[in-house]
């Protein structure tokens, strides 16, 4: 079925339904992707939901920057709420912000339906200033929390390695974090992290470049891959990915890095995941 002009929470959208998946984003603001499952959305969601300055949370997954030195910053929260063009190349999605009058990135992304349960979810921004930007695509998608656990493999698959970089950001955001927390273990090749109320944050560099979400309840997993470039000048240190957990369990995050790098005028850098859910 191919995609189908609907509305999500009061908002317009387009939804994609895939065997017993669906994924929906909505155009009239962000761009956002608000829904990923089958019965039951898998992402965080709530048009109403955080704010800082202009900007607006609402969840699903974004578009976001990294600046080099810093993974946030008043950068990041620059606004994305408004409406989206919207172009459709058989069954790829492009969904595409306006150009923000600051920084003049345009921020989008496309989604291209594979096998079920299989999804190319490409974030990329684009310069249409006339001075160069630095930074990179950051690709985070809020997830529901209870009942969860959330994961990176520390290895490359298949094979041992001898060493495993994990980054903890200390403070950050109004933040202090524990050292010591007991929501986070290792079991062999993963980092876990089962989120129990407080808040955490782990980066990592992963040879995998990936991050899940395990629902056990469901025997439900909800993952995302990118290609990792080991050359690349990746934020916090060197990492590629990263989990979230917030206060209360009222929202995680499963995070994507992409290389820093100068954006030359009229250039576009994009990050693309592979999305599967597997149950």
């Amino acid at each position: 079925m191919p995609w189908t002009q609907t509305r999500f929470d009061g908002l317009d959208a387009l939804t994609f339904c895939q065997g017993r998946w669906r994924i929906t984003a909505v155009s009239e603001m962000g761009p956002r992707i608000a829904f990923l499952g089958e019965d039951e959305n898998l992402l965080y969601w709530r048009k109403d939901g955080m704010v800082r300055g202009d900007w607006r949370l609402h969840g699903g997954h974004r578009v976001w920057l990294t600046r080099p030195m810093a993974d946030e910053s008043e950068d990041t929260y620059l606004s994305d709420n408004a409406p989206c063009a919207v172009r459709l190349d058989g069954d790829i999605l492009t969904l595409t912000a306006p150009a923000h009058p600051v920084h003049r990135l345009e921020r989008g992304f496309t989604i291209e339906p594979l096998e079920e349960g299989r999804f190319r979810v490409t974030s990329f921004v684009k310069n249409t200033g006339e001075l160069i930007y630095s930074g990179g695509v950051w690709a985070p998608t809020c997830v529901v929390p209870d009942g969860r656990e959330l994961r990176i493999p520390l290895g490359q698959e298949g094979t041992s390695w001898d060493l495993v970089k994990v980054v903890i950001p200390r403070v950050f955001a109004g933040n202090t974090l524990a050292l010591d927390d007991p929501q986070v273990r290792f079991e062999e090749n993963d980092l876990v992290v089962r989120p129990a109320g407080k808040v955490c944050k782990r980066c990592a560099w992963a040879p995998q470049g990936r991050v899940e979400l395990h629902w056990p309840e469901r025997g439900l997993t909800f993952a995302k891959t990118v290609k990792p470039q080991p050359f690349g000048h990746y934020p916090l240190d060197g990492c590629n990915v990263a989990v979230f957990a917030g206060e209360g369990n009222w929202m995680a995050e499963l995070e994507t890095y992409g290389p820093e790098q100068p954006i030359l005028p009229g250039q576009t850098v994009a990050h693309t995941e592979i999305w599967e859910l597997t149950a």
